[in-house]
């Protein structure tokens, strides 16, 4: 993997949550979009972060969603930085 596509895969896990939160402009929502496209590993990683965030929604009144959503994305970088060593 060359060190540009690793920088933009480090980029996608920083942009992950505005991303679903639709908080990009529209030219780094294409950029994301056309990562994800030729990236299994990233498509894989924006696939969990959903079920993750439908499965903590869906808890109802144990925890909000605007609550357990940046712990959730704290927990899921240091993993990915920990696992990129």
């Amino acid at each position: 993997m060359s060190e540009k596509t690793l920088d933009q895969c480090k980029e996608v896990v920083e942009l992950v949550n505005e991303y679903l939160g639709h908080a990009l402009t529209a030219e780094d929502r294409a950029a994301f979009e056309a990562h994800l496209a030729t990236c299994p590993p990233c498509t894989a990683y924006l696939a969990q972060m959903k079920t993750v965030l439908n499965l903590a929604s869906s808890l109802g009144n144990a925890a909000s969603h605007a609550e357990v959503e940046p712990q959730l994305m704290a927990m899921f970088q240091h993993w990915h930085e920990k696992k990129s060593r």
